[in-house]
């Protein structure tokens, strides 16, 4: 870190202002990441788009039809 010479209180509470809005600005930066590490680390996330279409349609299907569309699924996948 390089040294500073200041010559008045001045100097020294403007830098103090620029390292607040610095270090708010990177506390900032962190939540947003983390919030979207959190977001991307949901199940629904982790499946993919394929997986995700396949079970919203078969959330519209009722009774026998989802029963049978589920096994077909399940027969495929393993």
């Amino acid at each position: 870190m390089n040294s500073t010479i200041y010559h008045s209180y001045d100097e020294i509470n403007r830098d103090l202002e620029i390292l607040k809005v610095e270090k708010d600005l990177a506390y900032a930066r962190l939540m947003k990441d983390l919030e979207e590490t959190k977001d991307s680390l949901a199940p629904m996330n982790l499946i993919g788009e394929t997986p995700r279409k396949v079970l919203g349609v078969l959330g519209l299907l009722s009774g026998p039809l989802k029963s049978a569309a589920l096994t077909w699924l399940f027969k495929k996948i393993f």
